[in-house]
């Protein structure tokens, strides 16, 4: 288990359990790994930032990646358990309408289907 990520299967949506954003070599890493899933198939992904308090610009890359990723493919990307300061950097960068944002990865996972 990789300490700063863990990717579970829910449904047919892949969750991204993030621990950290700030590392953009760690953040590749993690890009990596998602590559691999939308590789095997897999285009619908949610975000749970449950252990995130904070982000910053390198944590908004990571996310307009993945989700430039999984909409090549026809997917989409959720953000779940959002924080109250990545609340804000969403807004305060234009991006919070980018994401679809739910309050727990169960809320995520059944929006997300409902797409398909």
């Amino acid at each position: 288990m990789n300490p700063n990520y863990n990717i579970t299967k829910q449904n047919e949506v892949q969750v991204l359990e993030v621990r950290n954003l700030l590392n953009e070599f760690a953040n590749k890493e993690i890009l990596q790994a998602v590559q691999s899933k939308i590789d095997e198939g897999f285009s619908n992904f949610v975000v749970d930032l449950k252990q995130i308090p904070f982000m910053n610009s390198v944590g908004l890359n990571f996310l307009i990646m993945l989700r430039a990723r999984s909409n090549d493919k026809g997917g989409h990307v959720a953000v779940a358990n959002v924080s109250t300061k990545v609340m804000e950097l969403l807004e305060m960068t234009k991006l919070r309408p980018v994401f679809q944002v739910s309050n727990s990865v169960d809320e995520a996972v059944a929006s997300l289907l409902s797409q398909n």
